[in-house]
């Protein structure tokens, strides 16, 4: 998924976000959680281009899960991971890890999927929201606790 970068700046820069879940002990994508473990998002970014060694500031990366039908909206975490930019000519490579505890998500009834969307936000140094963003959609999670007893 492209990164969106407002002119004048998407002259001098480019990126890519990609993410994907997987259980906490493992480094394998799913769709289908254990939800009375934790699990884990793994996002990755990249900025490139001529502007890259003076873009200085923060990352905002967060977790959106929407549930398809009733259910919680949740962003998780609770408040953005903060990232500080490392300003350097060329690529500049950004990976997030955003572990979620097990039973933040409830398996009521016979479950409910959920949307996955992973949002990285630009803020200025002084803290401020700046021109760039990305997001990814991620497949529809399906949760289930694994205690069979």
């Amino acid at each position: 998924m492209p990164f969106e970068i407002n002119r004048p700046l998407d002259a001098g820069l480019a990126g890519d976000i990609s993410a994907y879940v997987a259980q906490a002990d493992s480094v394998e994508p799913t769709t289908i959680i254990e939800a009375d473990k934790d699990f884990k998002v793994h996002i990755k970014w990249h900025l490139e281009g001529d502007l890259t060694p003076f873009v200085c500031g923060y990352w905002c990366v967060s977790v959106f899960l929407e549930s398809i039908g009733p259910g919680a909206e949740l962003r998780l975490p609770d408040y953005p991971v903060e990232l500080s930019l490392e300003p350097a000519p060329g690529r500049n490579e950004y990976v997030a890890w955003i572990l979620v505890p097990a039973g933040t998500i409830k398996t009521e009834h016979c479950g409910i999927p959920y949307k996955l969307v992973s949002t990285v936000t630009y803020r200025t140094p002084r803290g401020r929201p700046g021109p760039m963003a990305g997001f990814v959609e991620g497949p529809v999670l399906q949760f289930y606790e694994s205690d069979f007893s």
